[in-house]
């Protein structure tokens, strides 16, 4: 094995490796003229505080993943007490689906039939078959029958997004 820097070889090297080298290199260290054994214990130490360092990153991967998991089962569950309801959303995409004028964003009312989440990772209502991003929610139509529940989640979601 070649001797090259430690932070390359240090998402490679399991503790057990390091240990096997560390021991290989004392059994091979010159008779006459040792290693002092303040450099041993600085690799070593060197080692433990890097594969600490690897276990935290690792356990912080977990948690924001955990995190983005729960943002996303708040959000299913909110957008879905909207399914059934008429909804007012905008439409920025350029190629709308005729509903209303060609402006680059426009205002589109619809009935919200289910709740996606998309490949990316995002939140969608279904309404008429196409997803609408939640993101793009602007408030629950007033002319449809709405609870208290329903303007509180349609708050929310403003509030979520920052919409008005």
């Amino acid at each position: 094995m070649s001797t090259s820097s430690t932070s390359s070889l240090s998402s490679e090297i399991s503790m057990e490796n390091f240990l096997t080298l560390f021991v290989t290199q004392l059994q091979n260290q010159n008779p006459l003229d040792p290693t002092d054994n303040t450099q041993f214990m600085s690799q070593l130490a060197q080692f433990s505080s890097l594969e600490q360092e690897q276990k935290q990153t690792e356990y912080l991967k977990k948690a924001n993943s955990i995190d983005s998991a729960s943002l996303q089962l708040d959000q299913i569950a909110l957008a879905s007490t909207f399914i059934g309801k008429t909804i007012k959303y905008s439409d920025s995409s350029s190629d709308s689906s005729g509903d209303s004028s060609s402006d680059s964003s426009s205002t589109l009312t619809g009935v919200v039939d289910g709740v996606k989440l998309e490949d990316d990772g995002t939140v969608s209502f279904v309404i008429n078959g196409e997803s609408v991003s939640i993101s793009n929610f602007i408030e629950v139509d007033n002319t449809s029958t709405t609870t208290t529940s329903t303007t509180a989640s349609s708050n929310i979601l403003s509030k979520l997004f920052g919409k008005k």
